[in-house]
């Protein structure tokens, strides 16, 4: 039996269990800030860093330039039921204050990034060998090497933003009210495989200079408007607040 015309041209609804898009990007480019390195050991913006501290970390940031390997992923998916503690993407269902802040996107991306294991080799050779304070450099410039390459994967997920779109904040497990035992949801919906990173039973992740998470878009008159989530929260010192 032929189908009547109104039947044949309306196509079928996408499957919410599936992502919109998903990329693996092996090459992130990224760029260390010593201003940053510095913050984190402890010296403030306003501080003036002996010369030898400086002059080290430098050293050290050239150095980490042949242990960082940025990559990343990422899978798009179209949310469908929210309260403003949960949110279902991909068939699952995330808890936590996400869907409290990302209200008002209309897709949900879910990313791994991570920088290689090379640069925690090297910081374990160099506590190892008892230069404790190039270890901690090199703990610092990894951490942050990792949030760049988060960053990094933000302007090639920025492809999906249509001229009046924006991204809400991004959060990851164990932060802004989401508990780490999310961090397994997460790995179901991106294919963090695909850039060596894996989930440890203690859901900690290997490599351990990784940044997994969640961000949202959606119209910039609608997630533009929401405060950032880092406002009523108490934990006043922690390095994710913006």
């Amino acid at each position: 039996m032929t189908p009547l015309p109104d039947q044949a041209s309306t196509p079928a609804p996408p499957d919410a269990r599936f992502p919109l898009a998903t990329a693996t990007l092996p090459k992130l480019e990224i760029t260390l800030q010593s201003a940053d390195i510095l913050r984190s050991l402890g010296y403030p913006p306003q501080a003036v860093p002996l010369p030898d501290v400086v002059q080290t970390t430098e050293e050290l940031m050239l150095e980490a330039k042949a242990y960082l390997q940025p990559s990343g992923t990422y899978s798009l998916y179209a949310p469908t039921n929210w309260t403003d503690h949960s949110v279902d993407i991909g068939g699952y269902t995330i808890n936590g204050n996400v869907g409290e802040f990302f209200r008002g996107a209309n897709r949900i991306a879910v990313f791994v990034v991570t920088v290689g294991n090379g640069i925690t080799r090297q910081i374990g050779i160099r506590r190892e060998d008892g230069d404790a304070f190039a270890g901690q450099v090199l703990d610092a410039i990894g951490s942050w090497a990792a949030e760049y390459t988060a960053q990094a994967l933000m302007t090639h997920l920025a492809e999906h933003l249509r001229p009046e779109e924006s991204f809400t904040l991004r959060c990851s497990p164990g932060f802004c009210g989401m508990d780490l035992a999310q961090q397994s949801l997460l790995f179901r919906l991106a294919p963090a495989n695909a850039i060596g990173v894996t989930l440890l039973p203690s859901l900690f992740m290997h490599p351990m200079k990784s940044v997994s998470g969640f961000i949202g878009l959606g119209p910039r008159a609608v997630v533009g408007v929401h405060l950032s989530p880092c406002e009523p929260c108490p934990l006043v010192d922690c390095h994710m607040r913006q």
